[in-house]
């Protein structure tokens, strides 16, 4: 078992080296605080920006919101003023038909008795 060890330690040894140069700069060196006062603050302009523009869109959003719901209750009156018409409608109909319905039912019964 040992052995199989010293075998992948030995096979790993150049690799080890370049791995080390890659890696240990990345932990080992430091930001200035001036470099990270610069980070910081443009990450805060980008993040104002940011803001600035998802507030624009919202914006947008509402007034298109505002235009739709004004056109769906504009079609709600327009569908209710149909419907109060079909409802008269329906009702003159029915009106004819029970008009016609007693003027037949008359008729019949003069002409049987």
């Amino acid at each position: 078992m040992p052995a199989s060890w010293l075998a992948a330690i030995n096979a790993a040894l150049p690799y080890i080296d370049s791995i080390a140069k890659i890696a240990l700069p990345a932990f080992g060196q430091r930001k200035s605080s001036r470099e990270a006062n610069e980070d910081t603050h443009r990450q805060l302009a980008e993040l104002q920006t940011a803001v600035t523009h998802n507030a624009e869109h919202v914006r947008e959003l509402a007034v298109q919101l505002q235009a739709a719901l004004s056109a769906l209750e504009q079609a709600a009156a327009e569908a209710a003023a149909a419907q109060r018409r079909l409802r008269l409608l329906v009702m003159a109909a029915l009106a004819l038909a029970g008009v016609a319905i007693a003027l037949a039912l008359a008729l019949w019964l003069r002409m049987a008795g």
